[in-house]
C-alpha cells in the first residue's frame, strides 16, 4: 500500500498545505491507480464522505479511452 516513516509524513504534510485543486488531483490520481476511495482517504486523513465528493469515481479509472 503506501510507506509508513518520514516519507508517509512528509506526503501528508505536503498534501495538507497544498490548494484544494491541488488535493483533489492528487486524491484523484491515486483513486486512478488502483486504490479505493477509502484508501486514500485513511492516509491522507481526509473524511470519507469528503473523498468520495471530491474523487469523481463515477467515470471510471484511469485516463478516458481516445
Amino acid at each position: 500500500m503506501f510507506g509508513f516513516g518520514i516519507h508517509a509524513a512528509t506526503t501528508k504534510q505536503m498534501f495538507k498545505n497544498a490548494p484544494r485543486r491541488d488535493q483533489d488531483q492528487i486524491m484523484q490520481g491515486l483513486y486512478d491507480q488502483g486504490y479505493s476511495v477509502k484508501e486514500v482517504a485513511n492516509f491522507l486523513e481526509v473524511g470519507l464522505q469528503s473523498a468520495y465528493n471530491r474523487i469523481n469515481a463515477h467515470r471510471g479509472r484511469g485516463p478516458t479511452p481516445a
